[in-house]
């Protein structure tokens, strides 16, 4: 009797007490931090913060779009190019940016097209030496032309690429046109394909 009454209360009580709650599962989230299960997964913001460097933009993206960049002739044939914004890089880098960039590019080249001393001068010892100098030195054009490649590197490595996007050195364009490169991630723009074939086959 005492049995049954010892074994039923037993059973009441393991009924009765829950059991003891599992611990959560802790899962990297690709960074330094971790997040639970319960965690919505990370996000990695749009496309053009996928790149960090120029290094990453070449290896891991695919070309969408050129945007081009047209000279402004309204004042003359000096070299200079239009700050308007285009709207293919609506979505991708903001307008100040871009205007900065352009602006920055025009002041270059109206600093290597000024005519000062320092031009008389070359233009005199050129004619003088059947120009033969400009084997062993460099024009003060050419110097400003190196300027403004190491600027354009700068701001791709800094602002451009990082957003998937990539600036074309003008002189490599015959100072025609500024090109601006547009990239896209290779993987999303594989799945994005997949995805739309899958739906049209899917269709039929």
């Amino acid at each position: 009797m005492v049995k049954a009454v010892l074994a039923a209360a037993s059973t009441l009580t393991t009924q009765l007490v829950p059991p003891a709650r599992q611990p959560l599962c802790f899962c990297p989230t690709g960074g330094d931090g971790f997040s639970t299960g319960t965690d919505p997964p990370p996000s990695h913001g749009n496309m053009a913060t996928e790149f960090h460097n120029l290094q990453d933009l070449r290896h891991t993206a695919s070309l969408a779009t050129k945007v081009f960049i047209q000279r402004d002739y309204s004042e003359g044939t000096v070299c200079k190019f239009q700050t308007k914004f285009p709207a293919e890089l609506d979505s991708r880098i903001e307008r100040t940016l871009f205007e900065d960039t352009i602006k920055t590019l025009n002041n270059y080249y109206a600093e290597a097209e000024k005519i000062g001393g320092r031009s008389y001068l070359e233009g005199c010892l050129a004619c003088a030496s059947a120009y033969i100098i400009f084997l062993c030195m460099e024009t003060r054009y050419e110097k400003v032309l190196k300027k403004i490649s190491t600027y354009i590197l700068e701001q791709n490595e800094k602002i451009y690429a990082p957003r998937g996007l990539l600036i074309t050195d003008p002189i490599e364009r015959g100072m025609r046109v500024i090109e601006i490169s547009i990239f896209e991630d290779r993987s999303s723009s594989g799945s994005s394909s997949s995805g739309s074939s899958t739906s049209s086959s899917s269709a039929r």
